[in-house]
């Protein structure tokens, strides 16, 4: 539980701060009000932070069968409604992953894939502070090396309580989206006939029986389900009325609203290596490490500063892509802790690869990495990055069939160190070590009581700063319901997404204001969902810069896309999203719109085919303008 010297009790917006006003502070009541806000805003910043890295564990720890971890995320009460059927309170929850999913052993069998990568969130804070929301997306990677391999694209309605101090889930509802065999795709399912028996493996013959039966409304028809929203249209989100948590002074107050921005600005940075990476832009991504800074792949062993990082990366070919060639690292569940002394910091990052083309095999690639980072002279910078590659598979065989072993040292480009973990990839199961324990999402305080009061100024800039915070969530909220109001046609529900004058780019052609967007989209296809059709759009990797004034944002991201053509085949892609937002009415909204579609290809031939067909966009060495500077060297 957490301790602190000072307690802040608020409710129905009076409040009261013992000892907050110190010598220096001044004892005015205006004083004391800004304190009050102040907290209350720090509060409700790190819940939305705490929820985020609550449900990110959640998918590291689906990944690598660590079952007891995964179910110590839910509350006693909890209930969770999963294709195997409900499942009420936590013990029964416990029990049906380490029975039915881990077959009584804490970890996975060698050979076996389970990834649940956690997506696209949407979360919503309550305005009684101690409940929340969340509408997420799991991308499924699932089967055994000699056996199987599945797609399974889902989404998953979350409702979340904080009891002492903590936040867990109380409520967990999986729906079924896009998936299916690794060899025929995202295929249009076969529903099951009407009166015939249910003799899905999930739901019979299981070691822990469900405690209830519940049957996913979108199952027989993912393509025509619309799995409801458990948050407005994106409307304004609602002050908080009721608060009362546990904070400590405002010298702590200050220097947690610090870490919190801080937090954004390393994922920022991170996210933007991920793009450079991409478009082969290796000078840029070696400028965001520190000057001593090292990056380790694999086993090939300990590159050190940033001009071995450099030439280390050049090692795939020069600067840029060749024709036809995909290089996406996709940098995903990042969970990020500042230290408290806001000087280092430590991130556990989720990357997917999609790489080969141009004259070179397609792969699957799987990484985690545990990152290190350092403050320099007021800047964020990678310190030390390592990667561990968990899975490498060749495309046109999938999981069941390939697994790659990890590249070792480099004989052109030796590394200064050797490898510092020696480990096996997939087929085999490596967990990298993890920088935070699994009750790490509770906020830890600043204990300095030496620390000198800060000045009502510095008050000032702290709420500043968690305004800009709150800012980053509500866009990356909105940028992932955008995505899943797009996939499913729901066009009035998109079109109210933008701002008065807002424009949308699509098709080489620009639609300003609200009207001519919707009629826009109306024009490329029927309103809601249609049966048989396909269309997720995963929305990605975003690298959010609000405005000093808090009124305008622009945000790039990243699009995934399972899709299937006019004839039902698979198909799949991607592009870059450069938006700009701007806020009416205390409501983030778009300004402009624009993606660059980068790559759509046919799901049997991938992106290798010599002779892609119509209607196929092969990657292209194309990159699309970045609206920032490198985070660190400013070019």
């Amino acid at each position: 539980m957490m301790k602190f010297s000072r307690t802040l009790i608020l409710c129905a917006g009076i409040f009261f701060l013992p000892g907050a006003v110190a010598a220096g502070e001044g004892s005015s009541s205006g004083a004391v009000a800004e304190a009050g806000r102040l907290a209350i805003e720090v509060v409700r910043a790190e819940d939305a932070r705490q929820i985020r890295k609550l449900q990110r564990a959640y998918g590291y720890y689906a990944d690598r069968g660590l079952w007891n971890e995964l179910a110590d995320l839910f509350a006693d009460d909890a209930i969770a409604n999963y294709p195997s059927g409900g499942f009420d309170g936590n013990a029964s929850i416990r029990a049906m992953f380490v029975q039915n999913l881990g077959q009584g052993r804490q970890g996975l069998a060698e050979g076996r894939i389970y990834n649940h990568t956690i997506l696209q969130p949407v979360v919503d804070l309550a305005p009684d502070g101690v409940t929340a929301t969340g509408r997420w997306r799991v991308l499924g990677m699932l089967g055994r090396f000699g056996a199987s391999a599945i797609w399974a694209d889902s989404l998953y309605r979350f409702d979340y309580v904080k009891r002492n101090g903590e936040w867990k889930i109380k409520e967990l509802t999986a729906y079924a989206g896009s998936g299916g065999s690794y060899d025929a795709g995202w295929v249009a399912p076969r529903p099951r006939p009407a009166g015939a028996p249910d003799t899905s493996p999930i739901r019979n013959n299981l070691a822990h029986p469900a405690d209830r039966p519940w049957i996913d409304p979108c199952e027989q028809d993912v393509s025509a389900c619309v799995v409801p929203f458990p948050y407005p249209n994106r409307g304004r989100i609602a002050p908080p009325a009721n608060v009362s948590a546990a904070v400590g002074s405002t010298a702590d107050l200050v220097g947690r609203a610090q870490r919190l921005e801080d937090e954004q600005s390393i994922m920022n940075l991170q996210r933007a290596y991920g793009y450079y990476l991409d478009r082969g832009l290796w000078q840029q991504a070696a400028d965001l490490f520190a000057p001593d800074g090292t990056r380790e792949v694999g086993q090939a062993g300990v590159y050190v500063g940033r001009d071995r990082i450099r030439r280390a990366m050049a090692l795939a070919g020069p600067e840029g892509l060749r024709p036809g060639q995909l290089n996406e690292h996709l940098q995903l569940e990042l969970i990020v802790d500042v230290a408290p002394d806001g000087r280092t910091a430590h991130a556990r990052v989720f990357e997917l690869g999609f790489v080969g083309g141009g004259g070179e095999p397609a792969r699957i690639v799987q990484n985690i990495a545990e990152n290190e980072y350092v403050r320099r002279g007021g800047k964020w910078m990678i310190g030390s990055m390592h990667v561990y590659t968990i899975l490498e598979t060749a495309y046109e065989q999938g999981w069941a069939r390939s697994a790659l072993p990890v590249p070792g040292p480099n004989g052109q480009l030796p590394a200064e160190l050797p490898p510092t973990v020696k480990y096996e990839v997939y087929p085999k199961v490596f967990t990298p070590p993890f920088h935070f324990d699994s009750l790490s999402a509770r906020t830890t305080a600043i204990a300095n009581e030496s620390a000198p009061a800060p000045s009502t100024r510095r008050i000032a800039a702290a709420r500043r700063q968690l305004a800009r915070v709150a800012d980053y969530n509500e866009i990356e909220n909105l940028q992932g319901a955008y995505g899943y109001y797009a996939e499913k046609s729901l066009w009035t529900y998109v079109a109210d997404l933008f701002s008065e004058g807002g424009v949308l780019e699509m098709d080489g052609r620009q639609y300003k204001g609200r009207e001519a967007i919707l009629a826009a989209l109306e024009a490329s296809g029927p309103q809601g969902p249609v049966p048989g059709r396909l269309d997720s759009q995963l929305q990605l990797q975003p690298v959010i810069h609000v405005a000093e004034d808090g009124r305008s944002a622009k945000i790039r991201s990243r699009q995934l896309r399972f899709t299937r053509d006019a004839q039902g085949r698979p198909m799949w892609g991607g592009g870059i999203y450069e938006n700009e937002l701007v806020k009416e009415g205390g409501t983030w909204k778009f300004r402009r719109l624009r993606f660059h579609p980068t790559w759509l290809v046919d799901y049997k031939e991938g992106w290798t085919s010599s002779q892609p067909r119509a209607g196929t966009t092969m990657p292209s060495g194309a990159t699309a303008s970045f609206h920032y500077r490198n985070p660190v060297s400013g070019r």
